[in-house]
C-alpha cells in the first residue's frame, strides 16, 4: 500500500508522535473506509443520525472531549456506551463492530484525568482520531489510506467516501454550503460570511497560490502518509484545520472535490475566537451598502505579482529588485530578505532556493502579505466593488455555491 519511504515516514510517527490513547486498540472487523468526528457538547441525536447514515463498510471514530467537568457532554458519552463493549473496565475505548452497521469506536476523553487541555482543544481531539485511524490503516484494518474528517453537525453526501479516492493527492477538501437560518437577516449574514470565504479562497486561487482551497476541519480528508510527514493536526484549540492544509500543501497538491457538497451547521456558537459563529456575527444587521467587509481585490493582483516573482527568482538580489513599492513595504516589514538570504546560502542550486522561497511564503505569510497591504493603503471594501473581482465573474470556480451567489448579488 505504501512505498518504503512513505511506511518509513508512518512507523516512525506512530513510534514517535502519535498520541497514546489508540496504542491499546484492535479491532476484528475490517473496514473499506475511516471518519473521524471529535465532539464536544454536541446532542446525541445529530451523531446516531450521522453514524446511521454511513455506510456499513465504514468506520466512525468518535473522540468525545471536554476541558473539564461538562453535563452534556458527559450525557452524550453515555448515550454511545450504550451501543458500545468496552474492552476492561478501566480502558478509555470502547467499539460497537455490529456487521449490520458501521463500526465505531468510541474514544473518552471527558473524564478527570483525561479532560483535553483548553488550549489545545478541539486539534488535540482530531489528532487523538487521526492518529487512531492511521494506526488502523497502517495494520490493514481500514483499507483505504485516506483519514476522513468532519465535525458532529455536518451532513454528509451520500457519494462521500466516493468522491475521494486514493492518490498521490496530500489532501482533499469538499465542497461545501451551510443551512440557512431561518431569520431572514441570518440568512444574509450567512450568505455574506460564505461569500468572504469564497473571495478569500477565489483570490488566492486567481493569483496562482497552492494555499487556495478552504479551511474548515468538517471537509478535510487526508492521504494517511502525508499525515505522517507532516505530525498530524497541530494540537491547538482554533485553525488546527488550516495549519494542517497549509503543511500539506508544501509536500503535494490539495484536491478541491466539485461533487456534492457537505452541509454545515448555521449554528452560531461563540466557542472559538475564530470560526463560522464568530464570523457570521459580525456580519449580522451589516450596512451593505457603506461598510468594508472584504479584502481589497487589488491586493491579490500584488500576491499574484509577488508569487511569479518568488518563484522565478535566481538570487535574492533579483528579489530585492522587485519594481512593486508596495512589494517592497512588504519586505521591509517582515525582514523576510534576511531570510531569504539564508535559503539562498543554504540550499545552492537554483531549483532548490525557489523551492525553497514559496515553501516559506506559505498560506499563512500570504494572509500577512494580505493584511500588510490592507492596513498600508488597500482598505478593505464594499460588498458593490467586491463583485467586481475578476473571480467573481467565473462563480463555477468559487467555493460558494452559483445560486447564493446570485442573491448576494441582488443585494449589492
Amino acid at each position: 500500500m505504501f512505498s518504503h519511504r512513505q511506511q518509513t515516514a508512518i512507523d516512525q510517527y506512530l513510534a514517535q508522535y502519535s498520541e497514546p490513547d489508540g496504542f491499546e486498540i484492535t479491532l476484528n472487523r475490517q473496514f473499506a473506509q475511516v471518519l473521524v468526528i471529535p465532539a464536544y457538547s454536541e446532542r446525541p441525536a445529530t451523531l446516531t443520525r450521522l453514524w446511521a447514515e454511513m455506510p456499513t463498510d465504514s468506520l466512525l471514530i468518535l473522540v468525545i472531549n471536554a476541558p473539564a467537568y461538562h453535563p452534556k457532554t458527559l450525557a452524550l458519552l453515555a448515550h454511545f456506551e450504550a451501543f458500545c463493549t468496552r474492552p476492561g473496565p478501566h480502558a478509555s475505548w470502547q467499539t460497537s463492530l455490529q456487521k449490520h452497521k458501521a463500526g465505531l469506536v468510541v474514544i473518552n476523553r471527558c473524564h478527570p484525568g483525561a479532560y483535553i487541555p483548553e488550549r489545545q482543544g478541539v486539534g488535540l481531539a482530531r489528532k487523538i482520531g487521526a492518529d487512531i485511524a492511521l494506526k488502523l490503516i497502517n495494520e490493514g484494518i481500514v483499507q483505504t489510506p485516506i483519514i476522513h474528517s468532519t465535525d458532529a453537525d455536518a451532513h454528509l453526501p451520500k457519494d462521500y467516501f466516493t468522491q475521494t479516492q486514493p492518490s498521490d493527492a496530500a489532501g482533499w477538501v469538499y465542497a461545501y454550503r451551510h443551512r440557512l437560518p431561518t431569520p431572514e437577516h441570518l440568512k444574509t449574514a450567512m450568505r455574506l460570511y460564505e461569500l468572504k470565504l469564497s473571495h478569500f479562497t477565489g483570490g488566492l486561487r486567481w493569483a496562482g497560490s497552492r494555499f487556495g482551497h478552504a479551511s474548515l476541519g468538517s471537509i478535510i480528508a487526508v492521504n494517511a502518509a502525508a499525515y505522517a510527514q507532516v505530525r498530524g493536526f497541530p494540537k491547538r484549540a482554533t485553525g488546527e484545520d488550516f495549519y494542517l492544509l497549509n503543511k500539506l500543501a508544501k509536500i503535494g497538491p490539495i484536491i478541491r472535490h466539485e461533487g456534492a457538497r457537505v452541509v454545515l451547521s448555521p449554528r452560531l456558537s461563540q466557542r472559538v475566537p475564530i470560526g463560522t459563529g464568530t464570523g457570521v456575527r459580525a456580519l449580522i444587521d451589516q450596512n451593505l451598502e457603506k461598510t468594508a467587509l472584504f479584502y481589497n481585490p487589488e491586493t491579490f493582483v500584488h500576491l499574484q505579482a509577488l508569487l511569479a516573482a518568488l518563484a522565478s527568482a535566481e538570487t535574492t538580489d533579483a528579489i530585492k529588485a522587485i519594481a512593486s513599492t508596495k512589494i517592497q513595504s512588504y519586505f521591509t516589514n517582515s525582514h523576510c530578505l534576511s531570510t531569504f538570504r539564508k535559503l539562498e546560502s543554504n540550499t545552492g542550486r537554483q531549483a532548490h532556493f525557489q523551492r525553497a522561497l514559496l515553501n516559506w511564503f506559505d498560506g499563512f505569510q500570504q494572509l500577512k502579505f494580505i493584511h500588510h497591504l490592507r492596513d498600508l493603503d488597500l482598505p478593505d471594501v464594499t460588498l458593490a466593488q467586491v463583485l467586481q473581482a475578476p473571480w467573481f465573474q467565473s462563480p463555477e470556480v468559487l467555493d460558494m455555491s452559483r445560486d447564493r451567489l446570485e442573491r448576494i448579488r441582488d443585494l449589492a
